[in-house]
């Protein structure tokens, strides 16, 4: 077993200074800005609003238009500013809210105005059409993937504070900070945290010794012992850090890593997951990591991803 890493001093202090929510009011957008506005007021940080129209909507547009309505991007331009008027009163808070919209491809346009303005939380909502038991959409699963700061999906269920969060930590150095940023959200809301590390032990991967186990007994106690006082070493520092904050440490032995955080997520009621991203770059993308990835594409809640201490993508930095 490796060394787990600390929890970093500055991610246990540190709250989000700049926050960017996405838009394309529907009402699970909506649930978006009032988590975006909450979680800035704890460090009265300022909220900006974009809303992106496809580029490619506006050529269909505009090749379908004579030549005497070709003043169409002005029109959408003013059609979104005008919706978010109407939409914005019925979300409290996001009435006195700046609304930047673009024309561009979705992805690059939130990605730009997140760069442009330093933000440090990238806020989008899940895809607004579909049931809270299924995936976050693609254009929400593009910006956890190239995004180079951290990330936050919402439900459209979960409109409140969080009352259930579960970090999800593997030791490493981004896990921790995803632990930090966990507990920093579960501290403000006054919610229970789950600090989740989920093993496949070695026993489970001879499968032509199922199905007996290739340790013995006492032997399997004392691997789930160290990884249990490695995961209180990671814990102290959190624990320290919000006093009186409830945390329950688990180490769950689960066969199928890559569906045991969404499997105890959904065992606890949790509102809220929190995990780090991995970045590996191959010929198609720089990835999340399967564990990520399967909480993406199955979680029935609220996901943060946490980036990387120094992640980048050159979409995201505006180099593509």
């Amino acid at each position: 077993m490796t060394a787990a890493h600390p929890v970093p001093a500055a991610a246990l202090a540190r709250p989000y200074t700049s926050v960017v929510v996405g838009t394309d009011f529907t009402p699970c957008s909506a649930v978006a800005i009032g988590q975006a506005i909450r979680i800035a007021a704890w460090s009265n940080a300022p909220v900006r609003v974009v809303h992106v129209i496809d580029t490619t909507v506006v050529i269909e547009l505009e090749s379908a238009l004579s030549a005497y309505q070709q003043a169409t991007r002005d029109h959408l331009v003013q059609d979104a500013k005008a919706a978010w008027g109407e939409f914005a009163v019925r979300i409290a808070g996001a009435s006195a809210l700046p609304i930047h919209v673009s024309m561009n491809n979705r992805l690059v346009g939130i990605l730009n105005h997140t760069r442009e303005h330093k933000a440090d939380l990238l806020v989008m909502g899940a895809f607004g059409d579909q049931s809270p038991d299924v995936g976050f959409g693609t254009v929400a699963t593009a910006c956890v993937r190239k995004s180079m700061t951290d990330v936050l999906l919402v439900r459209d269920t979960q409109a409140g504070p969080f009352k259930c969060v579960v970090a999800a930590v593997d030791f490493s150095e981004t896990s921790a900070r995803a632990l930090a940023r966990a507990a920093m959200i579960a501290a403000q809301d006054g919610a229970e945290l789950h600090v989740l590390h989920v093993f496949a032990a070695p026993w489970h991967r001879l499968h032509y010794r199922a199905p007996q186990p290739m340790a013995p007994a006492h032997l399997q106690k004392q691997y789930r012992d160290a990884l249990e006082r490695r995961l209180a070493d990671l814990v102290g520092p959190v624990a320290e850090a919000h006093k009186g904050l409830r945390i329950r440490p688990v180490c769950n032995d689960y066969g199928g890593h890559r569906s045991g955080i969404v499997e105890y997520a959904k065992s606890v009621s949790a509102d809220l997951i929190a995990l780090g991203t991995r970045g590996r770059t191959n010929l198609r993308d720089i990835l999340l990591g399967s564990t990520a990835e399967k909480a993406l594409d199955e979680s029935p809640c609220s996901v943060l991803a946490v980036k990387p201490e120094g992640f980048r993508h050159p979409l995201a930095a505006g180099e593509a």
